[in-house]
């Protein structure tokens, strides 16, 4: 992946109509991976203050999304399917942090393992996506 690869899809999160609302953005791109994060708004949280669990997907999401799209860097990839564990929650938490990291790279699928941090380092959330490579 070429720096200037990375700095388009770091540009496109930037475009993405719901990154945007959420306060989702890359905080970096490699060839196979990717850092994504976001500050928590009380509307991303549930009735106990927690991180809602649709953002913490949200986030685990996106950064598999992104990480598929720096290997697929002309394509367009959509998530087929996810699994998602959710491993703690966090009621302390004002931001969230996913990595995703590319684990099988094929013509049409990509395989993503992810996992989602709260800033005190709090590991919330762990899965795999598998994303599919739809074409340019």
């Amino acid at each position: 992946m070429t720096k200037e690869q990375a700095e388009k899809l770091t540009e496109w999160m930037g475009r993405s109509p719901y990154a945007v609302a959420n306060g989702i953005e890359a905080v970096d791109v490699t060839e196979g991976g990717s850092v994504v994060r976001m500050t928590l708004r009380p509307e991303h949280k549930n009735i106990w203050g927690i991180p809602h669990g649709a953002m913490v997907f949200a986030i685990a999401d996106t950064a598999c999304g992104v990480a598929a799209d720096s290997v697929h860097p002309d394509a367009h990839v959509v998530t087929a399917g996810s699994n998602l564990n959710f491993l703690y929650a966090s009621p302390e938490a004002e931001s969230l942090r996913a990595v995703g990291r590319v684990i099988r790279s094929g013509r049409t699928l990509v395989i993503v393992q992810t996992d989602v941090w709260d800033d005190q380092e709090h590991h919330l959330a762990t899965g795999q996506f598998t994303m599919h490579v739809a074409g340019v």
